[in-house]
């Protein structure tokens, strides 16, 4: 039991999660350094009115029993002053804390979303959208503990602590020191309920991501879940995790309410115990009215500073539990330094080589020692088995992971020697799974090229068989086409996804089967169009179908990794090797599609 508590203590009470989490939001505090400044400054204003207050009513109080009318009047301005500025600083206050803390706050999601964009695509895919969505929506909001109120407290606490302790020492010490009896109680109270309430906080925010991430699938999987009749057990889900939700959060009240109890339980017995022994004070002729009066005032300000700072420990702890999940991500290594955008392409590219190279997504590797040349202005296509690596190459090509080992070189330089923009710009890919950004197809064309004219634009959409399907809608290239393009079938999402290939205009093409989601007729035409654009160009195309490899200038047949085979359509089929099974499998499962291939790894 006793190491238990030892490794719960040590697990929450640690300077290191002070130091982590402070060293992450300083720089982001230092940006808003005159809006705290300004609140330091009203602290200022605020200390003063709180022993003003006070020692007015004392001397008010006075002024009445001893009957000095002329002096009761006198105060009345000053109150009014004090009441003019209390308003004041409360205003100032409320407005400075807000613009500070949602400033910070929002500097925060901008860093986040800066280094989630230029994270590796291996460290984003572990994790769902919903849950990184949930660090933008919750955790980051969750930060209040360290960086709002409680962070101004964390000044202004010992000083009213100071000043009023002094304050009433000239009163009655004795009164002073009776006060301060309840201190250990209140500190030891606050650790712990702060301890209880970090542990409970670090449960409701990763349930809080469970949840969004639920949601999240079920609304971009929205015709699967109905397709399967999903509908129940989604929402039997969401209402479980909802209930448990709810149960958290009302056990987190339950703790706040237990403490916030105590704390009132606690002040109230110290201001009974200070008002039964003033009185004896008073009855001696130790203390007038009126100093009593202002003693019982200020009396709470005298350990409501270290309830204040329990208080502060347990926000503290909730506000961890939140950053603990933001700081997860953040502490890993980016893999580029500044964000990609459009930019000129790579000039000149004579090959794409790929030296000696291994890669892995776990302990089984995907390529393991593969070695390729591709000669500029050739068009290769990749077929093979699932599995085989040839996605893999896609996704390496363009910079998304990196290998073990071995090297890609592009006109015998290394892809390290190109930034990402300059890289991707140079590139175009054509997936087969499209997807397509809510808004216009207008705005998804120009996503290729921001500086393409209207004709340029135009031009691609017919080359792409598309530009009739575009002008028969409604506003035409500015229709809304909704999430990924949801208002649009398959083969029109795919040849606007080719349009905006041809729109690019780079020196090296990627196909991803472009063309699997048209139909025969259509097919034709835009094969047609991909046959123009891919002159003078470097094409590498992942094909399940004859009809976009037939006219390759040579085909790569992939297993487990390697090159196994190695010629152009004739030589190959003619050969007893895995090109000739995969089409003879394909013409086994698709009658009348007799040189048909595989899907795609």
């Amino acid at each position: 039991m006793k190491e238990k508590l030892e490794l719960l203590i040590k697990q929450y009470i640690t300077l290191k999660d002070l130091r982590r989490t402070f060293s992450f939001v300083k720089p982001f505090i230092r940006k808003q350094w005159k809006a705290y400044l300004f609140i330091i400054l009203l602290l200022g204003l605020d200390i003063y009115l709180t022993i003003a207050f006070a020692k007015f009513f004392g001397e008010l109080t006075d002024s009445a029993i001893h009957g000095g009318y002329k002096q009761i009047f006198s105060f009345i301005p000053y109150g009014g002053l004090l009441i003019a500025l209390s308003i004041f600083s409360s205003v100032c206050y409320t407005y400075c804390e807000t613009f500070a803390t949602n400033g910070v706050k929002m500097d925060m999601k901008n860093h986040l979303f800066h280094h989630v964009l230029r994270l590796p695509a291996g460290d984003v895919s572990n994790y769902r959208s919903g849950e990184l969505m949930s660090h933008f929506s919750n955790d980051i909001h969750g930060v209040d503990g360290v960086i709002g109120s409680n962070l101004i407290s964390l000044i202004r606490l010992p000083i009213i602590y100071i000043v009023v302790f002094i304050y009433l020492a000239n009163i009655n010490l004795t009164l002073c020191l009776i006060s301060l009896i309840v201190a250990p109680i209140v500190a030891i109270s606050g650790v712990v309920f702060g301890l209880l309430l970090r542990k409970n906080g670090r449960l409701i925010h990763s349930l809080i991501g469970n949840i969004n991430g639920l949601l999240s699938e079920t609304f971009h999987g929205f015709q699967v879940i109905r397709s399967f009749t999903l509908e129940k057990l989604h929402y039997q889900k969401y209402v479980k995790q909802n209930k448990e939700l709810l149960e958290l959060e009302l056990y987190n009240a339950k703790l706040r309410s237990w403490y916030n109890t105590g704390g009132q339980i606690i002040g109230s017995i110290t201001f009974m115990v200070n008002l039964s022994i003033g009185a004896l004070f008073v009855s001696n002729g130790e203390l007038t009215v009126g100093a009593l009066l202002t003693f019982l005032n200020l009396v709470n300000h005298l350990f409501y500073p270290i309830t204040g700072f329990a208080g502060l420990w347990a926000g503290f702890q909730r506000s961890v539990a939140a950053l603990e999940r933001v700081l997860d991500i953040l502490e890993k290594l980016p893999d580029i330094k500044e964000l990609p955008s459009y930019s000129r392409t790579i000039q000149d590219v004579d090959s794409i080589e790929f030296d000696d190279v291994t890669f892995s997504y776990g302990n089984n590797n995907v390529l393991d020692k593969f070695d390729l040349n591709i000669p500029t202005g050739k068009m290769i296509a990749l077929v093979g088995p699932t599995g085989a690596g040839k996605s893999t190459l896609f996704t390496l090509l363009q910079g998304f992971y990196k290998p073990q080992s071995g090297e890609i070189r592009l006109s015998g330089k290394s892809l390290k020697e190109f930034s990402a923009s300059e890289l991707r710009s140079s590139i175009a890919h054509v997936p087969q799974d499209t997807f397509l950004f809510a808004g216009t197809i207008r705005d998804n064309l120009l996503l290729a090229r921001p500086d393409v004219t209207e004709k340029q634009m135009v031009e691609a959409a017919i080359s792409a068989e598309i530009h009739d399907f575009i002008l028969s809608l409604p506003k035409g290239y500015d229709t809304q086409i909704g999430e990924n393009g949801i208002k649009l079938s398959g083969g029109q999402k795919q040849r606007i996804a080719i349009a905006r290939a041809i729109i690019k205009d780079a020196p090296i093409l990627l196909l991803d089967e472009a063309t699997s989601a048209l139909d025969g007729e259509t097919e034709f035409h835009v094969k047609e169009a991909l046959e123009e654009l891919m002159k003078g160009r470097t094409t590498i195309v992942i094909a399940h179908r004859l009809s976009t490899i037939q006219n390759a200038d040579i085909i790569l047949v992939m297993n487990n990794g390697k090159i196994v085979q190695r010629g152009t359509h004739n030589e190959l089929i003619n050969q007893n090797g895995l090109y000739r099974k995969l089409n003879k499998a394909s013409y086994n499962s698709k009658k009348g599609s007799p040189l048909a291939l595989v899907s795609k790894s």
